[in-house]
């Protein structure tokens, strides 16, 4: 019979918190959508279409949303122009994407983990679609000199497979930032390939 330490050393490193990223990254706000130095060098098919066709910054988004992400519609229009006024005066925040092992060429392929919220903030933002300080849109801040001292943290994971991507997922959020309702998407994902959920 294990003791409550060896159980406990088991827990935790079986824990999704146990695994460290591959990689992290600095990402200028400013270019977090642009083709080459955001998000999209991490992705080199969704990076090609944006470059082909110019998709916005939502469309972006959606192509880097894994099947078993929660809907990125859960914060509210005062959260989101709260949370980037709170980027703006500095406010350090992280983004998790995933990559799988022998799927693409290295890192060629990274979808969004964790953060589908903030960046959808930030596409908001960036969209026009409010202003932040009461009175100053994306345009306005675009030429300002404040952008270059504005960055995102990206921490980059390796993952097998999507299932085992979308495990991490689940842990992750389970009992802390999803409901139930929110995590249902994974779970249903976890089912459709025969996975226990």
């Amino acid at each position: 019979m294990k003791s409550g330490l060896e159980r406990l050393k088991e827990i935790v490193t079986q824990s999704a918190f146990y695994r460290s990223p591959n990689y992290s990254v600095n990402v200028s706000f400013k270019d977090l959508f642009k083709p080459v130095g955001g998000l999209l060098a991490y992705n080199s098919l969704v990076q090609e279409l944006t470059e082909e066709i110019a998709l916005s910054p939502y469309e972006i988004l959606e192509k880097l949303t894994p099947e078993f992400q929660r809907s990125n519609q859960k914060w509210t229009k005062n959260m989101q122009q709260c949370f980037v006024e709170n980027l703006l005066c500095g406010c350090e925040t992280k983004v998790q994407l995933y990559d799988v092992k022998g799927r693409g060429g290295e890192l060629d392929d990274s979808l969004i983990l964790d953060g589908l919220q903030r960046l959808t903030a930030i596409a908001a933002f960036h969209s026009g679609e409010f202003a932040v300080f009461d009175e100053l849109y994306w345009e306005d801040l675009k030429s300002g000199g404040i952008f270059p001292r504005l960055n995102l943290i990206v921490n980059i994971y390796q993952f097998d497979s999507d299932i085992e991507a979308c495990r991490f997922y689940i842990q992750m959020n389970k009992g802390i930032t999803h409901s139930e309702a929110d995590l249902e998407t994974a779970y249903c994902f976890m089912r459709k390939h025969g996975e226990k959920v």
